[in-house]
């Protein structure tokens, strides 16, 4: 052995790190599920039990969450899959991978930052986990708007 990792292990860090990286975009699609459930809850509970501050406090909580989901989408891409990805791509290279006839023209992704979600011509999938925060964020801020407007009129 001339110092350098045998294939196999090279191959295994490899799939660890396509495992950290599934891993890591499950949760950010299931921090997206949570604020779903709780945008239903508030909606349920605004039209079942017609409680102004029971609503309200549900859109805070609503707010609360999808900020943290965004944050959570931002991190995941910024900090985890970008590191992933760097050794996902090491690795590969250390495997002899990177060729024209097998894997050509191979790059990192892009980090993503909060104004990116209002680009259209900018995609990936952590982009539109990041689009589906925000869109439930505005509906919290309208929602709670809306019951604070109906309490004065």
């Amino acid at each position: 052995m001339n110092g350098e990792p045998e294939q196999e292990s090279i191959r295994l860090a490899m799939n660890q790190a396509w495992q950290d990286h599934h891993h890591t975009r499950d949760q950010t699609w299931k921090a997206l599920q949570a604020e779903l459930v709780i945008c239903a809850g508030v909606i349920g509970i605004n039209w079942q039990i017609q409680s102004f501050w029971l609503t309200v406090l549900s859109g805070i909580l609503l707010f609360i969450v999808t900020l943290c989901g965004i944050q959570i989408t931002l991190r995941h891409r910024n900090k985890v899959e970008l590191r992933k990805f760097t050794h996902i791509m090491n690795c590969e290279e250390a495997l002899g991978l990177h060729r024209k006839d097998l894997i050509c023209d191979v790059k990192k992704p892009d980090p993503i930052f909060f104004w990116d979600a209002f680009r259209p011509k900018k995609g990936n999938t952590a982009l539109f986990i990041l689009r589906m925060h925000i869109a439930i964020w505005v509906f919290s801020i309208l929602f709670i708007v809306w019951r604070i407007y109906s309490l004065f009129r």
